[in-house]
């Protein structure tokens, strides 16, 4: 404003100086337009990798989305860390990425990453999930890039009733691409809906896992199982092959969307589908308390065997199951849909948060309707430490007043 005025005294002072005038008109049209045009982007002159012991950079420099000479992208640098942090390679502790200016058009991107440990990425985290698996009769091993090549193993052993040993690699390529390879023999011996079952076979699956832009995770993979199935008056062979892809979306609202096809390579039996979907959203009431709500739903064909379905009950989001907290792990079905309420309130600083949680879901046998169902509506009470490697939790899920609670300790959420 004073600027303006400056100016005006300027421009009435030479009104017989028609030239100048117009040269003052010019240089303060130029000053204001400077000031709504955005400044232009710096270029990335130098990117800075350091902190690797034995990796070499390049397996960091494939990840990022940027490049020398490139203008520099807030965005691009928050897609490039959620592509190191989803190796599971890099210490999420110690992980940074920022850009340094140089000079007024150039600016430096420092990394600086530790690679995790060959076993564990923190002591703490390893004796929880070791703990927490053993009590759930399983062992579950990763082996972290011990070549620094990108490469990692897995391993992993049940001995419960759905008993299994499983051995995988996989890869980080470019881009964040990771690649894996599985093979898993099984020996299942389970119930649900009161039908019991065995099934013996195996598995190979091939999975792809890209994350193109700011928080959307695409997962496809290619899956070929042969087993036999066998209940009190059947006695078959199964044999498919099962292309399979996951959208993922984090943001204000999560959503997450699954799309599979089973080929039957068996002409006596049918081909199905199956489509899944949940939404999750999280509401903040003050800074000490906040509501989850979470809603899942899914479908299947009705010619989908007895061991392809849905299964539902207790803590089963390890297994692959859709969680009731209150109940026993031992429903099945081709359609559900399941809604959940959960208040969180902190308790002791920041760490510490209670729950009260309710889950209320429906399940319905193959050609059969979720209007043939009640809902089975449970509630439950935990606790949330948050520590350095995420929420551990521990819940306790009641169907009623006269059935035993439900116990459960573990990592992330439990619905």
């Amino acid at each position: 404003m004073v600027l303006l005025l400056n100016s005006r005294k300027i421009i009435e002072m030479h009104l017989k100086e028609p030239k100048m005038k117009n040269i003052i008109l010019v240089l303060i049209t130029i000053y204001i337009l400077t000031l709504f045009v955005p400044a232009a982007a710096a270029e990335i002159s130098e990117i800075e990798i350091k902190g690797l012991q034995k990796s070499d950079t390049s397996l960091i420099e494939k990840q990022l989305a940027f490049s020398v000479r490139e203008k520099f992208e807030e965005e691009k640098l928050i897609l490039s860390r959620q592509r190191l942090l989803n190796s599971d390679l890099f210490n999420p502790f110690t992980l940074k990425l920022a850009g340094r200016e140089i000079t007024q058009d150039k600016l430096k991107v420092i990394v600086e990453a530790e690679e995790s440990g060959v076993f564990m990425i923190h002591p703490y985290e390893f004796a929880i999930r070791k703990t927490t698996g053993l009590l759930g009769e399983k062992f579950e091993q990763k082996i972290w890039n011990p070549a620094g090549n990108g490469i990692s193993y897995n391993l992993a052993f049940d001995w419960s009733d759905d008993s299994y040993q499983e051995y995988g690699l996989e890869y980080l390529a470019d881009q964040g691409k990771i690649y894996r390879l599985s093979w898993r023999n099984f020996d299942q011996d389970l119930e649900f809906n009161q039908q019991q079952y065995l099934t013996e076979g195996n598995f190979y699956k091939f999975e792809i896992e890209s994350l193109p832009v700011v928080n959307i995770k695409n997962t496809y993979s290619l899956k070929y199982q042969k087993n036999d199935y066998s209940t009190l008056n059947k006695d078959l062979e199964q044999e498919y092959l099962i292309p399979d892809y996951n959208f993922l979306y984090r943001g204000a609202v999560n959503f997450e969307a699954g799309l599979s096809r089973a080929f039957s390579l068996d002409d006596d039996q049918s081909d199905f589908n199956k489509i899944t979907i949940n939404i999750n959203k999280g509401f903040e009431l003050n800074n000490k308390s906040q509501i989850i709500a979470d809603f899942k739903g899914g479908y299947a064909s009705d010619e989908t065997p007895f061991n392809y379905q849905f299964t539902a009950g207790a803590f089963s989001k390890s297994d692959g199951g859709i969680p009731i907290r209150g109940q026993e792990y031992e429903f099945a079905g081709t359609k559900y849909l399941k809604g959940t309420l959960e208040y969180q309130r902190q308790l002791w600083q920041r760490k510490i948060w209670g729950v009260l949680f309710i889950d209320t879901a429906k399940i319905s046998a193959s050609n059969m309707s979720l209007s043939d169902y009640d809902c089975e509506t449970d509630a439950g009470v935990g606790i949330i430490y948050y520590s350095f490697s995420g929420p551990i939790r521990a819940d306790l899920g009641f169907d009623n007043l006269d059935s035993d609670p439900i116990f459960n300790i573990g990592f992330g959420s439990s619905f």
